[in-house]
């Protein structure tokens, strides 16, 4: 099992958890098995998905046909011993443990809007 801080700068998920979440994932997890456990935790303290229009994070960020993050996301990663790990191009990829991931769904200066999957 490893440790993984997933912070959503997300105003209705950021009020619920202003520091990020912090999760126990299998030693497998990837950025998207991180998306994921957010979304159970936010299913399990709110009864549904805080974004009106959206029934997860994960529909928010990701294009499941395509295998990547949207445009308009903002994704970083990083560890202590590397200040950055690329997941936007490795969404699947397993995480090193004490990983810190920060996720903007709607990054301000983006101009390549995509419209989510639904």
């Amino acid at each position: 099992m490893k440790n993984v801080t997933l912070i959503v700068r997300q105003t209705e998920i950021s009020k619920l958890f202003p520091s990020g979440l912090q999760l126990l994932l299998e030693d497998n997890a990837s950025t998207l098995d991180a998306i994921k456990a957010v979304d159970e935790e936010l299913r399990r303290r709110c009864g549904k998905f805080p974004v009106k229009g959206f029934e997860s994070s994960c529909q928010m960020v990701y294009h499941p046909y395509e295998d990547r993050f949207y445009n308009q996301v903002a994704i970083q990663a990083h560890v202590k011993s590397k200040p950055f790990l690329n997941v936007r191009e490795s969404p699947n990829k397993p995480l090193p443990g004490e990983t810190v991931i920060i996720l903007v769904p709607h990054s301000g200066c983006q101009t390549d809007w995509e419209e989510p999957v639904r």
